[in-house]
């Protein structure tokens, strides 16, 4: 059996009612806490209320995340409106950009910015230097698994591309997932971020850097997170599919940050360093041309995926074409778009994001994509 080494949050508490232990949680990590939301959760959401009376016992202050993902210069905004704070503690309600925002001003308001000094990937950045300000994660959406990973994904305007803060001190203090805060998601949010989490289950799988403990736990979510997909469009109130489809952004999450990723998330970064495109949508909308690129390298380990969750791939179809005709499917049933022409992404562009997909997710793609075959697979989607 291959070594491998995990990390994860200190605590990290799941199911229907967990919010409740975020008052003790915040109350032993200090007297002020900065509570980091989503303008439009913040305004339309039936539980910031209870929330607030969770969190009544401290010094609170609220920071108002502007709509999309993290940004060097949205950061900046964010630091400055904080600083004079000075929180013990941060609280984090909301999708994957308010985590990703938090963890960074984890790390940012301990010992400064610019952020870009500690983004991988641009000259004369460094790692964070230590313990950064205790941090708690409460995600609203079942997607990115930003809750349990050590990266925070920003976008560096000036340099036209998404880069990571990436350290073991970014680990959220603890992590609270409960169901119910998904319960009013709309049908597309929905489909966006599920299909972003199938996609970090499915790379995180196949992934040149994927361990036997990453494929145990993917094993026993993908198949209630499939399950889950397939059932919430037809009833997004269901609790128990917005249960199982939270542990499979959980475990997705998990598994990610312990295996890393593959070329759809490699082809999300080139795509949403330039342009304003849902992640999570690229993510799915890329994954079928993946699979069918990897089918011959990871043919024999996407059997095995799809066997654990009960299904039987067709004798006229392989494993890899099985699974890209489920996300395509999926797709359907959430309303989304089965490629990006919507977005009117210039043609001229491709091959400056087939060369800004380059990084840590396309590197572990089970088998390597040169900028030839690159540029192909994105003409078929842009």
């Amino acid at each position: 059996m291959l070594p491998f080494s995990l990390e994860a949050p200190r605590a990290i508490h799941f199911g229907a009612g967990a919010i409740e232990k975020l008052g003790g949680i915040a109350a032993a990590s200090g007297g002020r806490a900065l509570l980091v939301t989503g303008s439009r959760s913040l305004a339309a959401a039936p539980w910031i209320g209870q929330i607030e009376t969770l969190l009544s016992g401290l010094t609170l202050r609220r920071l108002i995340c502007p709509p999309g993902e993290p940004s060097t210069s949205s950061l900046a905004h964010a630091m400055e409106d904080a600083a004079s704070f000075a929180p013990d503690l941060l609280v984090a309600v909301g999708g994957g950009s308010v985590l990703d925002t938090a963890k960074a001003l984890s790390a940012l308001l301990r010992y400064g910015g610019p952020s870009e000094r500690f983004l991988e990937g641009v000259p004369g950045s460094v790692p964070v230097p230590g313990p950064c300000i205790p941090w708690v994660a409460v995600p609203t959406t079942a997607g990115t698994g930003a809750e349990v990973t050590k990266n925070s994904v920003v976008r560096a305007e000036s340099l036209g591309v998404k880069r990571s803060m990436r350290s073991a001190f970014l680990l959220a203090h603890a992590v609270i997932v409960d169901p119910r805060l998904t319960l009013t998601l709309p049908l597309s949010v929905t489909g966006t971020s599920g299909l972003d989490a199938l996609t970090q289950l499915v790379e995180a799988y196949v992934t040149k850097k994927s361990n036997p403990y990453v494929r145990s736990i993917v094993e026993g979510a993908f198949g209630p997170m499939l399950d889950a997909l397939q059932a919430l469009p037809r009833d997004l109130a269901d609790l128990e599919q917005r249960t199982r489809a939270s542990y499979g952004a959980l475990v997705s999450g998990v598994a990610l940050a312990n295996a890393g990723l593959g070329a759809a998330h490699g082809f999300a970064a080139g795509i949403g360093g330039l342009f304003e495109v849902p992640h999570g949508l690229v993510c799915a909308v890329m994954l079928p041309s993946v699979l069918e690129a990897n089918e011959e390298v990871a043919g024999p380990d996407l059997e095995r995926l799809a066997a654990s969750c009960g299904d039987v791939v067709p004798s006229h179809a392989t494993a890899a074409s099985w699974l890209a005709g489920r996300v395509r499917e999926l797709l359907d049933a959430f309303g989304l778009p089965r490629d990006l022409r919507g977005f009117h992404i210039p043609a001229e562009r491709i091959r400056e994001i087939a060369e800004k997909s380059s990084g840590s997710s396309m590197n572990g793609n089970p088998r390597e994509l040169g900028m030839a075959e690159r540029e192909q697979m994105l003409a078929r989607i842009i």
